[in-house]
Parts: structure tokens; sequence; C-alpha cells
């Protein structure tokens, strides 16, 4: 017994380290708003997270993907899940997921790794006046390995070591990250809640010179409706900055456009989700993400449907299938993503 309580306070020391390394982090972070790199890193790994609104690191449910951007949502039901997801963009680029998952019962820890591919295709390479010299080729990916274990009832802990590639040409950049988070699940499995801090790191090469990665402090929570087949979740992202908007002064003041509201800025932290079961085969899923309209939205042009994402999921006994959509403009991007168990009951 006493064996176990000073592992437990280990578990825990290594916890808080990392959070307050992350926290010091997000205080330097916040600073500044400048571009940071590995942008793809950002992308919804699956159609559920699209569907969702883009992110969702609290869902009542067991899925792959969604474990693949918050490792302490791996669980032993995924023992043996292979899980592969499409998403086109235009221009012929191209986003591929595919990742497993594998439990130790002997240990209880739930081990998951993945890659996460973004493909740009063949492009044209010139110099500073124009003239044609070529083609290259454009990628970015990130291979990691993951692992989640029940720390204490209700309680899983997790966390993801990311080595990550880029390729533009001549122009290379290679970096390494680290996810951490934590999952509390209530007993009557009807409400959930989580914190992640993801992309802790940096680049080991980088282009030209060093920059910094995309740093994503998220708190999120889920509840099951206890008489109803709804659940519904909300999201806090980008802790780390007040203003998370792309706001340039000179540009919005010479377009007219007025600076966001203390209020906006808030909402702009903010995905809402909800998901609805049909039978116990269905689910229809829907989403609004605050951030990506006000970012979208443009004077004298349609905006009606920025922000808004919706889709499905088809479960079968070793298969699960799920397609999710989003509104960028006047563009529907289409994600489908497929799961199979390698056992005979899951």
């Amino acid at each position: 017994m006493r064996r176990v309580v000073v592992k437990s306070r280990y578990i825990v020391c290594i916890f808080v380290f990392i959070t307050f390394f992350v926290s010091t982090f997000s205080l330097r972070a916040q600073q500044s708003n400048a571009n940071e790199v590995y942008q793809f890193l950002t992308l919804p790994y699956t159609a559920k997270a699209t569907s969702l609104g883009g992110i969702n690191i609290s869902h009542l449910g067991s899925d792959l993907g969604l474990a693949m951007y918050n490792p302490a949502l791996l669980d032993p039901s995924m023992d043996k899940t292979l899980h592969l997801s499409v998403k086109s963009y235009f221009s012929n680029i191209q986003q591929y997921d595919f990742s497993g998952a594998h439990y130790l019962p002997k240990k209880n820890w739930v081990l998951g790794w993945g890659i996460h591919y973004m493909g740009y295709g063949n492009i044209k390479m010139t110099d500073a006046s124009g003239n044609e010299m070529g083609n290259f080729l454009a990628n970015d990916y990130v291979a990691q390995v993951s692992m989640a274990t029940l720390f204490r009832k209700n309680i899983n802990l997790g966390a993801t070591l990311k080595l990550i590639e880029s390729n533009y040409g001549i122009y290379k950049s290679t970096g390494l990250a680290m996810d951490v988070s934590m999952v509390y699940t209530s007993s009557s499995n009807l409400l959930r809640a989580s914190i992640l801090a993801n992309n802790i790191g940096g680049q080991l090469t980088s282009y030209t010179e060093k920059e910094r990665l995309p740093l994503n402090i998220i708190m999120g929570v889920s509840k099951k409706l206890e008489n109803a087949p709804i659940e519904f979740s909300i999201t806090a992202q980008r802790l780390s900055i007040w203003n998370n908007t792309f706001y340039d002064p000179v540009f919005y003041s010479g377009e007219g456009y007025k600076p966001p509201s203390a209020v906006q800025d808030i909402f702009n932290h903010l995905i809402m989700g909800a998901e609805a079961n049909v039978g116990e085969q269905v689910s229809l899923d829907f989403g609004y993400n605050f951030i990506r309209r006000f970012d979208l939205n443009i004077q004298n042009q349609q905006n009606w449907f920025n922000g808004f994402s919706a889709g499905l999921c088809l479960k079968l006994p070793r298969v699960n299938i799920q397609y999710g959509n989003a509104f960028f403009q006047r563009n529907l991007y289409h994600h489908f993503s497929i799961f199979y168990s390698l056992k005979n009951e899951r």
C-alpha cells in the first residue's frame, strides 16, 4: 500500500512540475501573438473533432481519433483498434491521419501511436525574378507515441511525445514536442472534464531562424443528459493569450473594421459542441467555433455558416465510420474517418 502511495505522489509531482513549466512558458508566449511554426498541428485529427468545432478534449465516448490529440482519453476499450482519417482541401492539399492503440493490462497502461501528415502537392520553384527552376514537394508530418494510465478512480493521466518534420524544398525543419493532459470522468459517466497542454517544445533545426511552436492550453467539459441521448460540450482554447485574434490595427482601421470587444475576446476562446444519438448505431454532431467565424467574416459578403460544423457517425460491430464537415467562407471541407477493431468483440 505504501508503495502505491509513493508511486502516486511521484506521478503527481511530475505532473505538477510539467504544469508549472507550461505555465511559465505560457506567460512568456502571451507577450507576443506572432506567427507560430507547424500550424498543421492545430488541425483536427479526426472527423469527430471536425464536426464538434475543430477541438474537443472531453467527449464522453471511446474515440481513438480524439485520443490522438488528447492522450488522457486513451482507454482499454481502444485495445487493438486502428484509425484512418482523410481530409481534402483546395489545390490538392491532403491530410492523412493513421493511429492505433494497445492495452497492457499488467501495467494498466494504454499505449497509442500515430502519424499526422499534410501534403501540399507539387509546387513550382522560382527565383526572385519569377523564373521557373523546377518543382518541389512540400509536406509536414508528425510521428507520435502516447501513454495513458488510470491515476486514481475517475482520473486519467496521459502524455504524448512528438517528432515533427517539415519539408518545403530546400527549406527543412525538425521539432520535438510533448502533450500532457488529465481527464476526470464521473462515476455515472455523464460528466467529463479535461485539461491539456498541447505542443510543449521547440525546433531542433529551423528553416532560417528559430520560431515558436503553437502552444495551446485547453480546458474542456462535456455533459450528457441523464434522460435524453444528448451530450453538450464546451471547450476553451488558447488560454495563455488573452487576445486570440490575428488583429492588424492598420488593416482593420483602413477597411473600417472594429477591433474585438472584451466580450468578443472571451468568446473567441470558446468552441461549442453537441451530439445527439439516434438509436445505438447513429449519432449526429454539431459544432460552433467563435474565433473561426470572427476571423473569416468579411464585410459585404454572405457569412452565414462561418464557424459552423456538423457530422455523423455510424457504429457497426467492428467498424466505426465518421463524417465531418466545416464551413470556411463559401467552401465546405469534408473529413472522413474509419475505425477498425482487430478484436472479435469491442
